[in-house]
């Protein structure tokens, strides 16, 4: 058997793209190319490792066997090459990060743009969803970093504590309990409207309000930041959400927020790895750039 990096990478980019002209793209070949690779793989292999559905291709269970083996393998070629190149600060190629939805829409979509800006050869691709859909990205092989909101208990990642966030309890202007210092006793008989279920921001919300005795009741559940503000400018209960996404509203005095007494609701944000992916020095310079990145965007001016 002589299959070749190469061809891994082929295999390895259409698993992920579904479109043997995408894959080819990402890496620069011709479609009939990469065709031909993906061919070679399979005959040396003697098994088809795609199923065709529509016009894209879809793992079978021979090929989704071979994903997490030759994504281990092409990451320890990388490590390899990068570690006999004098040139290794040179930053290049696309790095997979899934992160969950405060964090990718108020901290990594800033960091990757600036990542980028300083690196002009990398490409840093975020997909968002909620904290449960990225642990199994993760997990899947399908991205190499995750950044979460809630907890992961998959014994097939590394879990690391990353960033802290703060949540807080909001109303519209006009609510009675708007801007004040409340028992929580006060909030027993309100509506809510949060996140969907699977969302860090919920799962944390919801624990620490347990804690307390209090049960909220969701009277509405929506899957996005914004759409959660505009039910609460609506009047249709109280929201909770991460003080990121909230700066601007409360600076237009959109909506208004209540102190819920004994209601601790700082967070840790999370980072998580596979046990069995060998990290690239993209996805360790990503990171490195991260923390230092949030550091200088933290400090207090003067």
């Amino acid at each position: 058997m002589k299959m070749t990096l190469r061809q891994l990478e082929v295999f390895e980019a259409i698993a992920r793209s579904g479109q043997v002209s995408k894959a080819a793209q990402w890496l620069g070949m011709t479609g009939p190319a990469a065709s031909m690779a993906l061919a070679e793989l399979e005959k040396q292999l003697s098994v088809r490792l795609f199923e065709r559905v529509g016009n894209r291709l879809r793992l079978n269970a021979q090929g989704a066997q071979l994903l997490p083996l030759a994504t281990e393998l092409l990451a320890q070629a990388s490590k390899v090459e990068a570690l006999f190149h004098a040139s290794g600060a040179v930053l290049a190629g696309e790095l997979k990060v899934g992160a969950s939805t405060t964090i990718g829409n108020f901290l990594l979509a800033k960091a990757a743009v600036a990542f980028g800006q300083q690196h002009l050869d990398a490409l840093v691709d975020v997909s968002i969803h909620n904290t449960s859909a990225v642990i199994e990205q993760v997990a899947n092989f399908e991205v190499e970093l995750g950044f979460i909101e809630g907890h992961c208990v998959d014994r097939r990642l590394d879990v690391s504590a990353w960033h802290q966030d703060h949540l807080c309890v909001f109303c519209h202007p006009a609510h009675p309990l708007a801007g004040q210092q409340v028992s929580v006793d006060d909030v027993r008989q309100q509506y809510w409207v949060l996140r969907e279920e699977g969302s860090g921001t919920r799962e944390h919300f919801v624990n620490a309000a347990h804690a307390l005795g209090l049960h909220p009741e969701a009277r509405f559940c929506f899957s996005t930041a914004d759409a959660i503000k505009l039910a609460v400018k609506q009047g249709a209960g109280l929201g909770v959400l991460s003080e990121l996404a909230l700066e601007r509203e409360l600076a237009r005095r959109e909506l208004a927020l209540i102190d819920v007494t004994g209601l601790s609701i700082t967070r840790p944000f999370f980072l998580i790895r596979h046990k069995s992916r060998q990290p690239t020095a993209l996805a360790n310079a990503f990171v490195q750039f991260c923390q230092n990145f949030f550091n200088i965007q933290e400090k207090p001016a003067g």
